[in-house]
């Protein structure tokens, strides 16, 4: 199966942005490549902490809908998504089991469904590598379990450091592969961009991919510029 995993270093690093990024530039090489959003949560903090059924069949998230616009053939929004909710503290009540219990099984039909179809399957997770999708299992390992490299998003920001050192090294310790990272500038106001993506560049064993700058609206925009890096990527897919 020719699928990567994208993952973030926190929550708001610029997953979504970024799996846009990189389906617009694998597509430029007459890939046929479909993007993957197994769990979604809004983040809607008017609405009630209690979850209830009626959260699980929403379909207007978002992260999904960027998705779904960026890929290079029409897909349905349930093609791409197996689960959305609308509580942005969804891991929270899955680790609890305190939501309808998300099946791994569902996620793995639905993923070999996708790479039946399209041959190529870029997935973005959902928050951090160690998010939970069920009291049993994390992100990390279904990663592991169904054997995805992984490309790592590091929203450039106060603290990117440590949380992403953090995370290359429990990507490391699973096992698994890191095809590389890329950076994306969330603030733009912060001090010292270039060299705190010199610094993660001189630390993470894994190549830079590319590099999103501050933009407006980058879920409209053609980001393909940006991914200055494709080889690392391109060796893993199918035409």
């Amino acid at each position: 199966m020719s699928c990567l995993f994208i993952t973030g270093t926190d929550t708001n690093v610029g997953k979504t942005i970024v799996t846009r990024a990189l389906l617009q530039t694998i597509s430029q090489y007459g890939i046929n490549i479909v993007g993957y959003k197994p769990i979604a949560c809004g983040g809607d903090d008017s609405l009630p902490t209690e979850p209830n059924q009626d959260d699980y069949a929403c379909e207007n998230n978002e992260d999904v809908l960027v998705i779904q616009n960026s890929c290079p053939t029409p897909v349905h929004y349930r093609e791409i998504n197996s689960y959305s909710f609308i509580h942005s503290s969804t891991p929270v009540f899955a680790a609890l089991d305190a939501v309808c219990h998300i099946s791994v099984d569902k996620l793995n039909q639905d993923l070999q469904r996708l790479h039946h179809q399209y041959d190529n399957v870029l997935v973005e997770g959902t928050y951090g590598w160690l998010t939970p999708i069920n009291k049993d299992v994390r992100f990390a390992d279904w990663v592991k379990q169904n054997r995805m490299p992984v490309v790592m998003v590091v929203g450039i920001k106060e603290g990117c450091v440590n949380h992403t050192l953090l995370t290359v090294e429990s990507i490391k310790q699973q096992g698994v592969e890191l095809v590389g990272w890329v950076a994306n500038r969330v603030n733009p106001g912060l001090r010292h961009y270039s060299e705190l993506v010199e610094l993660l560049s001189q630390k993470i064993d894994a190549p830079l991919l590319g590099q999103i700058p501050y933009i407006g609206h980058p879920e409209k925009k053609d980001l393909t510029p940006f991914i200055q890096n494709p080889e690392p990527l391109l060796r893993y897919f199918h035409k």
